[in-house]
């Protein structure tokens, strides 16, 4: 039986190297094997490979590198899908993504077609000495969510992080059986938000396994991208956990949010 891996695909930019401390902090935690890769036109010996993309001793220590050819993106998913990755971890904008928020198609086709959750990085944003104590997941209330945070649940049980559930109340609500909403009036504590907090709790742990997990509910009223990035400043949060819904959103939380996001998939 093979090492996890937690795939690391750099681009040959100096900025993508800033991935690679976080990267390797997550497969220490996910007691997994890092494994850089760099998907190139022309082939190379790794030794030259290793020096084209900036790499040194330290970076490749415990580490392996690889190189493939064809598409980016392609490249990246067969990897990740040969390996069975527990992570992909990889730049937040590669070089033909723009400004702040923008996800570049190498990136955008890596969300859509990704076996594992990716954990997208702002390397301008990375905190040195970055850490895992503290995780903030966006909740729609549905069964679907509850499924793709399984990953971030088990995540957050190997750190011994908190994991801070938080949903937003606003006009649009998970349709799925089985989802549940955010009660009308939370200030009327002693009816609404215990029965409510009580019952969220009950069907989380149904569906995502959250045994010795340190989990506490958060609502909030707006926008669910703003208000997500305001209670991931508030709460400190090392990590921002997004089920894959679309673009809009992950678009919104990567322009504003100060630490890195993983993306975990609703099917």
């Amino acid at each position: 039986m093979t090492d996890p891996i937690v795939l690391i695909p750099l681009d040959g930019s100096k900025s993508a190297l800033g991935v690679l401390p976080i990267a390797r902090r997550l497969a220490g935690l996910a007691k997994a094997h890092p494994r850089i890769l760099h998907v190139t036109e022309a082939a190379r010996p790794l030794g030259e490979t290793a020096g084209a993309l900036g790499l040194h001793p330290a970076d490749l220590r415990g580490a392996t590198l690889e190189a493939r050819g064809g598409d980016p993106a392609e490249a990246i998913l067969a990897a990740a899908a040969h390996a069975g990755s527990r992570l992909i971890v990889m730049c937040a904008r590669s070089a033909d993504a723009g400004p702040a928020g923008a996800i570049g198609d190498t990136t955008l086709a890596v969300l859509k077609g990704a076996p594992c959750p990716v954990v997208l990085v702002d390397p301008a944003r990375a905190r040195a000495g970055w850490d895992l104590a503290r995780m903030l997941a966006l909740h729609d209330g549905s069964p679907a969510v509850s499924r793709a945070l399984e990953p971030a649940g088990e995540l957050a049980r190997q750190a011994g992080a908190e994991l801070v559930v938080l949903q937003v109340a606003h006009e649009g609500r998970a349709e799925e059986p089985g989802s549940i909403a955010p009660p009308a009036y939370v200030d009327q504590v002693q009816h609404a938000w215990p029965a409510w907090s009580a019952e969220f709790l009950h069907r989380l742990a149904s569906v995502c396994p959250l045994a010795d997990a340190k989990v506490r509910l958060r609502l909030a009223h707006g926008e669910p991208a703003a208000e997500t990035v305001r209670a991931a400043g508030e709460e400190s949060a090392d990590l921002i956990v997004l089920a894959w819904g679309g673009a809009s959103t992950l678009r919104a939380v990567l322009r504003d949010a100060a630490c890195p996001i993983m993306v975990t998939r609703t099917g």
